[in-house]
């Protein structure tokens, strides 16, 4: 599906390209939210568009996408930004560092945390914080965004984005936008609203979450939502009173249901610094009921191997990434969370067949944290 505004009402065009067989799509009415979807789409296949407007000068120089695949040998890279609604040069920054650590190589997939657009998530911010400053990243990308308390302010979140609620882009249907799931390759991403969802143990979420992590089958799970479970940064995970409790309720009712289906990666954003976990499990209470011993399933700094065959409270590695365009006030001292910057950056997530490999990008192109996870039959 496309999506754009125009400043009247018109009707809009979408025409696109696969190996020279051109078909076009039109509206049938006038309006001034656009949106189209294009049917019949074959999997892992690159289409070039454009898009035609009479009110409006679109720049399609360039613009093409490519659909979800389900290829399992081939490797993937994913960029993965928190909190990155504040315009500016060092957004832009954090952007380009990312772009010199790819060296030339396409991105995948494109993920976002929350706080998309500051300081109240309207249309206007996100013209000048999402639209402006990628745009170029827009004409080949989807963003695949979760929502923050900062674009909850405002109505314009679910208006811009549209979500794959009845299981389109994989997953079970959740009949929801506000929880959804993405298959691409052996990746099974899971994305949460955990602003406005209700996050108690018997709500709808939580129902359709056991369903979808049940269901699946695919070798890396991995789960986004903007409020982390852990974290001594700019928000504290101890404060039953930050976000209205809210990462308390994730913590308490939504972890034990990602940890009893194995997931492997949890990124949230939120506090504005990155933190990051061992492998751990269990840890359910606050950060003075957090033991090593019994929370670590390994005390590798940043190698780590679980079995191929899914085993409940397997490990999961929590990862904090708020910070891709500004950075709070830290302590940045949660023992569950021994890895912690106060810089900015973002994560490119590298997904192989063996392994998946997160890195963090500081504002200056230094990798300030990378980790490894493998999967093998036994781990030694």
């Amino acid at each position: 599906m496309l999506k754009w505004q125009t400043p009247q009402s018109e009707i809009g065009c979408v025409s696109y390209v696969k190996e020279g067989l051109a078909k076009e799509v039109c509206e049938e009415e006038a309006v001034k939210k656009h949106k189209i979807t294009l049917n019949g789409l074959e999997e892992g296949s690159s289409y070039s568009y454009s898009i035609s407007s009479a009110s409006l000068d679109i720049d399609n120089t360039g613009r093409s996408f490519t659909t979800l695949h389900k290829d399992k040998d081939k490797t993937q890279y994913i960029w993965i930004i928190g909190d990155s609604g504040q315009p500016g040069p060092d957004q832009l920054r954090v952007f380009e560092q990312m772009q010199t650590f790819m060296k030339g190589r396409m991105l995948d997939l494109w993920l976002l945390l929350g706080d998309n657009a500051y300081r109240s998530g309207t249309q206007k911010q996100y013209n000048t914080a999402l639209f402006e400053p990628y745009k170029e990243l827009l004409k080949n990308y989807v963003p695949w965004a979760v929502n923050g308390n900062h674009d909850a302010r405002r109505w314009a979140f679910y208006d811009i984005f549209e979500f794959p609620s009845e299981g389109e882009s994989g997953g079970i249907a959740s009949h929801d936008e506000m929880f959804y799931a993405i298959d691409q390759g052996d990746l099974h991403i899971v994305m949460i609203d955990s602003e406005e969802s209700d996050l108690s143990k018997d709500s709808e979420l939580a129902q359709w979450l056991e369903k979808d992590l049940k269901a699946n089958n695919r070798k890396w799970t991995i789960a986004l939502f903007h409020h982390p479970p852990y974290s001594d940064g700019s928000h504290k995970s101890d404060s039953s009173y930050d976000s209205r409790g809210r990462l308390f309720a994730i913590r308490e009712n939504i972890v034990p249901i990602l940890e009893k289906y194995d997931v492997d990666l949890v990124y949230s954003g939120h506090s504005h610094n990155y933190e990051r976990s061992k492998l751990m499990r269990k840890h359910y209470q606050d950060s003075s009921h957090f033991d090593k011993k019994l929370h670590f399933v390994q005390e590798s700094d940043n190698s780590y191997c679980k079995a191929l065959a899914k085993t409940p409270y397997g490990g999961t590695i929590y990862t904090v990434a708020g910070s891709s365009a500004k950075t709070g006030h830290t302590k940045l001292k949660h023992p569950a969370m021994p890895f912690a910057f106060g810089k900015m950056g973002s994560v490119v997530l590298e997904a192989g067949k063996a392994s998946l490999r997160s890195s963090f990008i500081d504002i200056d192109g230094k990798i300030s944290d990378s980790f490894t996870l493998y999967k093998k039959e036994t781990c030694l």
